[in-house]
């Protein structure tokens, strides 16, 4: 399997679409899935009846909720990691070892022989007795070294190891069926991640306007909306997936997310940049998360990169010079989540 990067034009990234399927194609949820939604809350009306017809409210509710959702993901809460514990030790069976013993105790003693069936009674008790003992210091011990093995893993991902915390941190975005995520490594204190936004097809194809005599308007999106509604939600995306790897990632003090849009050419896809932004740890806990994405990220983001600044404008995506050697990192994590996942 051959991976391809073509820097030709400067902004794009081609790697075969089988390669950045299996990296960056998260799990999907089952429908139905007894946790989906939970902690959601139920969305609030923002229009009255007196306003618009109920059919154009609605409309117009769908439309906003749809807003909503996409500026709103760097609100999202991540549970953060904590150290797993191994399983209590395995029940031993005492009932099956003691049968094993008397009936191999008795076999071959005719059954009027009281006393030597009573005296080979009492030695397979004993030889279970110690059979148990040895089943029990054996379960123990599996318990024991399970420990040890958590505490060595636990103890490389609060060092911010780069193998445990790629892995681990890997396996967390796929375990979330919304994410399109991948670590790309972790260079002393900071975890390096590539996350794909999708494209502007997510974009509710209408927008709501209220008139200044108060009637409500719905009609084709803008240019200027869907370009502002885009940075938002890249800006969104960017804020999300920092969390989301700081939350597992105990060490880290800091995640550098590239943003990432995916279009598909033939067999290859090509990856353009969207954003580039370093959030630390402390900044994050000290966000006002009631701000805009847009606007929190250029508060609390280290060397933000979006292209132009206006946000009422097309995201043109950066020169991939922006990160030097990105390209090659993610020819490199292509290649090898391929090879694991063929």
């Amino acid at each position: 399997m051959s991976i391809m990067v073509d820097t030709a034009t400067g902004v794009s990234v081609r790697v075969s679409s089988p390669a950045f399927r299996a990296t960056f194609t998260p799990r999907v949820v089952p429908a139905g899935d007894d946790h989906a939604g939970a902690g959601v809350a139920a969305p609030t009306s923002r229009l009255t009846p007196a306003c618009a017809s109920s059919a154009k409210s609605a409309l117009a509710e769908a439309v906003l909720d749809a807003e909503d959702a996409l500026t709103s993901v760097h609100r999202s809460w991540f549970a953060t990691a904590s150290r797993p514990c191994a399983l209590s030790p395995a029940r031993v069976d005492e009932g099956t070892i003691r049968t094993r013993h008397t009936e191999a105790a008795l076999r071959g003693v005719p059954w009027f022989d009281l006393p030597n069936r009573r005296r080979a009674h009492k030695a397979a008790q004993r030889r279970a007795l110690t059979d148990i003992s040895v089943a029990r210091r054996a379960a123990e011990e599996l318990v024991r070294a399970e420990e040890r093995r958590i505490d060595q893993w636990w103890n490389a991902l609060c060092a911010n190891d780069s193998a445990t915390v790629t892995e681990y941190v890997n396996g967390v975005f796929a375990s979330d069926g919304d994410t399109r995520a991948a670590a790309l490594g972790t260079h002393g204190a900071c975890v390096e991640v590539a996350v794909v936004v999708p494209g502007e097809h997510v974009l509710p194809a209408e927008e709501v306007r209220m008139a200044p005599d108060g009637s409500l308007t719905i009609r084709r999106s803008s240019v200027a909306h869907r370009a502002h509604l885009y940075r938002q939600h890249v800006a969104g995306v960017v804020i999300a997936t920092a969390r989301k790897a700081l939350a597992a990632s105990p060490g880290a003090d800091s995640v550098k997310v590239h943003a990432l849009r995916a279009t598909a050419t033939g067999p290859f896809d090509e990856l353009a940049l969207l954003a580039v932004a370093e959030l630390t740890r402390e900044d994050i806990l000290h966000a006002d998360f009631a701000m805009d994405a847009h606007s929190l990220l250029h508060r609390i983001g280290r060397g933000v990169r979006m292209g132009s600044e206006c946000l009422d404008t097309v995201m043109v995506p950066l020169a991939l010079d922006t990160v030097p050697g990105l390209a090659e990192r993610l020819e490199q994590v292509c290649a090898g989540h391929h090879r694991a996942s063929a």
